[in-house]
Parts: C-alpha cells; structure tokens; sequence
C-alpha cells in the first residue's frame, strides 16, 4: 500500500473534501481508515446494514444488483465516493459494489464519524447529501432522455 502521506494527499484532492480545511481533513484521516481490497472481493453486500461511507482512492469498482450479479449498474474510479444512501438515510445497502481490480478505498464508519466535531459531522452530510441529490438529478435526466 501506499505510504500514508501519499494516501491523504489524494483523499484531500476528491471533490468531495473540496471545501474541508486542513483540520477538518486531519479528524477525517484520523477517524477513518485506508483499506486494500482484491479483485472480486465485495466491498458492500446488498441488503447490510452497516453505515459506511466510502472513498474510492484508487482502482476501480462495479455497482450490482443481486437479482443480476453479472450485469453493471455503474463503474466507479478513484474520487467516487459510495455507500451514501445506508450513510446519510440509515437504510439497508441497496447494492452490491465489487473491486474490479486491486483498489484501495478510505472508509469512515458510523461509530468513528460520531467522534467527529458537531460542525465537520454536518458538513460531512451536507456533501453526502449534495451527492445524492445529483445522482437522482442525473437519474432523472437519463430517464427523462429515455421517454
């Protein structure tokens, strides 16, 4: 793996940590943690209940559904951030995501993103719900491009 320096120099560079201080960054680092996932291995499953945002560093990962494993609802590449809806909304995962090749991924898990200051926890969520916000408003335009 990386050495960690290089690892949260490229986690500061994602969009979504665009508008986060260096403090801010630094309780981020210090509160989450870098994980080495093989090909084929499941990042997320389906239907778990863990509250897991994660930050895809580098590789590259599939979206599935179980009822078609095979099939690819969307590739995802280093910067990508996923696992928001169980986050933010506290539902079960909706999806499967899988490494397509070796990847490392940032996590930040629910019982280290309670130790966060009040104001990082809020714009943390703030940027989680940004995201999902334009994936429905993309959602939408693929579907309204289709009628």
């Amino acid at each position: 793996m990386e050495p960690f320096a290089t690892l949260k120099n490229r986690l500061a560079g994602i969009p979504f940590f665009v508008e986060f201080t260096i403090q801010e960054m630094e309780h981020v680092y210090h509160n989450g943690f870098f994980k080495v996932v093989q090909p084929g291995e499941f990042i997320i499953r389906e239907g778990g209940v863990d509250r897991t945002l994660f930050v895809l560093v580098s590789g590259e990962v599939k979206v599935t559904k179980q009822n078609d494993p095979e099939g690819r609802l969307a590739t995802l590449h280093p910067g990508d951030i996923f696992g928001e809806i169980a986050f933010v909304a506290r539902q079960v995962r909706t999806t499967n995501v899988i490494a397509l090749v070796k990847s490392i991924v940032f996590q930040l898990e629910e019982k280290h993103f309670s130790l966060l200051p009040p104001e990082l926890k809020v714009k943390i969520q703030h940027q989680a719900v940004r995201l999902l916000m334009n994936r429905l408003e993309a959602l939408k335009q693929t579907i309204g491009g289709q009628a």
